[in-house]
Order: structure tokens, then sequence, then C-alpha cells
């Protein structure tokens, strides 16, 4: 594995690099989206909290919980004695900053998708050129030379090929896991405002 890896000349040190980085990005979106997900009881317990603690008590529990769920869902609250119309702006601008947030990451993702068939034809062409060398010095007759130019090319190609490909399927992954918190949270704040509206909770 390790002549192969040689073979492909210096292009695969670029391509193992990009790999690590792809690799490394996607742990911490998946921990991201782990830590700061909504369980599925937390409505539950925060409606209970705003009838027992009313609202001040119930959004400084949600901070102390430091994180991006419990974050929304306590300016939810905090928003909810406002005008419908201004609920739904500073629910909108509160949902525009999430998105960036939980977005953070996948574009790297994605410019790892875009460069590695590029490093990979670069290797291609790295690779042809070695073989051109060989053959203008009249070492068409040596096949070991020749070799080494071919398998530089071919490694190169499907390297790249190979490291973008799965980063295609963990992008759309991790879109739909975006979009899916998104959804989630929206529906719960909403949730959240109407009951406190419902309900009269208290201050």
């Amino acid at each position: 594995m390790w002549d192969l890896f040689i073979k492909g000349g210096p292009v695969m040190f670029l391509l193992l690099g990009c790999s690590f980085i792809g690799l490394y990005v996607t742990i911490l979106k998946v921990m991201f989206l782990s830590q700061n997900k909504l369980p599925n009881k937390s409505i539950k317990t925060i409606k209970q909290f705003l009838l027992s603690e009313g609202k001040a008590k119930t959004i400084q529990r949600l901070h102390q919980k430091q994180n991006l769920s419990s974050t929304i869902i306590g300016s939810s609250i905090k928003y909810s004695d406002l005008p419908l119309e201004e609920i739904e702006a500073s629910l909108k601008s509160l949902t525009q900053k999430t998105v960036v947030k939980i977005d953070n990451g996948l574009n790297i993702i994605s410019s790892i998708i875009t460069v590695t068939p590029i490093l990979g034809i670069l290797g291609t062409v790295l690779g042809l050129m070695d073989i051109f060398n060989v053959i203008s010095g009249g070492g068409i007759g040596q096949p070991e030379l020749l070799s080494s130019g071919i398998a530089e090319a071919l490694i190169t190609t499907v390297s790249g090929l190979s490291v973008a490909i799965p980063f295609i399927f963990i992008y759309q992954w991790l879109t739909r896991e975006n979009d899916l918190f998104l959804i989630d949270i929206n529906l719960a704040s909403s949730e959240i405002v109407r009951f406190c509206k419902s309900e009269g909770v208290q201050p």
C-alpha cells in the first residue's frame, strides 16, 4: 500500500492532507449536531418549567445548558411577549444566524470535493510528463521507467476520485441533517411561542 502511495508522487500527500481535513471537519460537524440537537422530551419539560417557574427562570435554565437549541428556545420565550409580526421577524433573524452556525465547515468539505479530482488530474499530468521525458530521452525500451510514470498518472487519478466520492455522500448527509435540525428547532420555537401566549405564562 505504501509503495503505491509513493509511486503516486507528491500529489498523494496533498490528497492525504485533504482526506484528514475532511475527516476532521466531518467529526466536528457530527459532534456539533449531536450536542446541539433538541431531545424529544425537551419541549414538554420546558412547558412544565414555564408553568411552574415562569419565563425568566426558564430562560435562565436554558442558557445554563449552553447549546444552540436551548439558546434559540430561550430567545423564543423572550420574544413571546412581542406582537406577532415582531415575533416572526425576530425568529427569522435568529434562524438566519443559526444557519450560518450549523453550515460552518460544509464549505470546506465542498472545496475538498472540488479540489481532490483536480489534484488527481494534476498527478496524471505530472506522470505523463515523466513518461514523455523518458520517451524523449530514448528510454522507450526501458519498461521500468515507463511503468513508473504510468503508475503515478493512474494512481493519483484514482486516489483523487476515491477521496472525493465518499465526501460527496458525507456532504449530502450533513446538509440533510442541518435541514432537519432547522426544521425541528423552528417548529419547537413556534410551539413554545404559541404555548406562552395561549397559557398566559407569567414573566
